[in-house]
């Protein structure tokens, strides 16, 4: 669907806003077709994230401004989303034995099958998604890296 029908607009004031509007909107529009695979499992994009940061990072520990610095979303309250994840079990938390004021956070077994019950969904929908012919990944890729270089 062309952005003009999607927001019922004509007429934009330049190609630049155009393209602005339409990022927003298509990231949006992806954040909602995953937001559906993650809400059964009772957890949002952002704790996901935040999972899936864990998993990379699996055996080792990390403090919350490591995974705040590698976060797709940097506006949650990291804080918080380890509070929720820590209260379903999905994540550990421990104080840093040499620095007393640093917390060390670490994935759980039970975060561990979460993510992997996750896991076949996210690809089925990103198959979906990415599967359109004629479209170059890479250089779409590219232009974005470009537009935030």
């Amino acid at each position: 669907m062309k952005l003009e029908e999607a927001i019922k607009q004509k007429r934009f004031e330049s190609p630049q806003i155009k393209a602005m509007l339409n990022i927003m909107y298509t990231a949006n529009w992806l954040m909602g077709e995953f937001r559906d695979i993650y809400k059964p499992y009772g957890i949002t994009p952002q704790q996901y994230n935040v999972l899936r940061i864990l998993r990379g990072k699996h055996p080792e520990s990390v403090n919350p401004s490591e995974i705040k610095e590698v976060m797709l979303d940097k506006n949650p309250d990291i804080t918080r989303l380890c509070d929720r994840l820590l209260a379903m079990g999905l994540i550990g938390r421990s104080i840093d034995a040499e620095n007393r004021r640093k917390m060390n956070i670490v994935i759980t077994h039970q975060g561990l099958q979460l993510l992997s019950q996750i896991q076949p969904l996210l690809e089925e929908r990103q198959r979906l998604i990415l599967s359109r012919e004629g479209l170059d990944f890479d250089l779409l890729s590219d232009l974005l890296d470009e537009l935030r270089g």
